[in-house]
């Protein structure tokens, strides 16, 4: 449904290079490179800045790749919506999230793969920043985020729980088998630690890590794998985010410890655009992430500490009480003076 020449920009957008764009659309790189200069001609305007490699795009590009991409994520809309009237609902389901939140995914995707079989998902790990950009654009139909001012501009939320951090550590370990432990502890030992940043990390939290790495040795890795080895040595302890204890909590020599908060922790949640009509396959992602049982389902598994939201069925509005009806004060006959002769049997 998207024009050649349209898919051509978005790949070069995304791609970066002529000949991987051309790769990506099944033709050659003079096809791409011909496509995009008849755009040009006919908009009047230069969309790609000249040179023998690919340099970006100009303003005025920009403004027709920012189009080009709304186009796109209209088009894939209206397919959407055109399966959902046919009854048969399949399609893609764009899914942005934190990193933290990966390990909780399967308790909303497997409950939609028993209703829609046919349905596919594509979950990208982003910032909270490009997940906002991401829903105001289409680009996303459906997003796990911090719940912010930003967030539930243009959208609807509902919260999940809030973020908190373990101290992961071999069993055994000086620290091992308290119930909590400080940030200072943190600094005890050498760190293996995850990426650090939004992805995965709340601001605060990623600078108070940042500045126990200037006073210990340390790893900074991107896989999980790698800080479950590590740590397993004895040698290294690390901060993980609640959801990651998942991963680990089948070991048998890891165990993690709950740290203090720290400031007001922020909410995650489950943020959609509101759209009119939304698709039922958004629809249905939402209720099953919002449903009491899910929201059971995460309460056990982020452990019985864990600040999640408890569900409660909306409450009945009370009801009103009788409105009385206002006294209409009417002017009184005036009596007479003669005994009134209404009364029957007067002795």
């Amino acid at each position: 449904m998207i024009p050649k020449k349209l898919q051509y920009l978005l790949a070069l957008s995304k791609e970066s290079h002529f000949a991987r764009a051309a790769a990506v659309c099944h033709v050659s790189q003079p096809t791409l490179s011909a496509g995009i200069q008849q755009l040009e001609a006919e908009l009047g305007i230069q969309i790609v800045k000249r040179g023998q490699r690919f340099k970006g795009f100009t303003e005025e590009g920009d403004i027709v790749l920012d189009w080009a991409r709304r186009t796109a994520n209209e088009c894939d809309r209206l397919q959407q919506r055109l399966r959902d009237r046919s009854g048969g609902v399949s399609g893609t389901l764009r899914i942005g999230a934190l990193g933290s939140t990966i390990p909780l995914m399967r308790f909303f995707t497997a409950p939609l793969r028993r209703l829609y079989p046919a349905v596919n998902l594509r979950v990208t790990v982003q910032n909270a920043f490009d997940i906002q950009q991401g829903i105001e654009d289409s680009a996303l139909d459906v997003a796990f985020t911090y719940l912010d001012k930003k967030a539930l501009r243009g959208s609807r939320s509902y919260p999940l729980y809030t973020e908190e951090y373990e101290l992961l550590i071999r069993k055994g370990s000086p620290l091992s088998g308290q119930k909590s432990a400080a940030w200072d502890s943190v600094k005890q030992s050498p760190l293996c630690l995850l990426t650090l940043g939004p992805p995965l990390f709340g601001a605060e939290v990623s600078e108070i890590l940042s500045d126990a790495l200037t006073e210990t040795p340390h790893i900074i890795t991107n896989t999980i794998w790698l800080v479950m080895d590590h740590v397993r040595t004895g040698e290294w302890a690390s901060v993980l985010p609640r959801p990651v204890r998942i991963m680990v909590s089948g070991d048998r020599e890891l165990e993690t410890i709950p740290l203090p908060l720290v400031g007001t922790p922020p909410t995650i949640g489950i943020v959609a655009p509101v759209r009119s009509p939304n698709s039922a396959l958004v629809e249905t992602f939402y209720e099953i992430a919002t449903a009491p049982e899910t929201l059971r389902k995460l309460q056990e598994f982020l452990g019985p500490n864990a600040t999640l939201r408890e569900f409660r069925a909306p409450a009945k509005p009370k009801p009103r009480p009788p409105v009385k009806p206002k006294r209409t004060y009417v002017a009184k006959k005036q009596r007479s003076a003669a005994p009134s002769k209404s009364f029957v049997g007067q002795r």
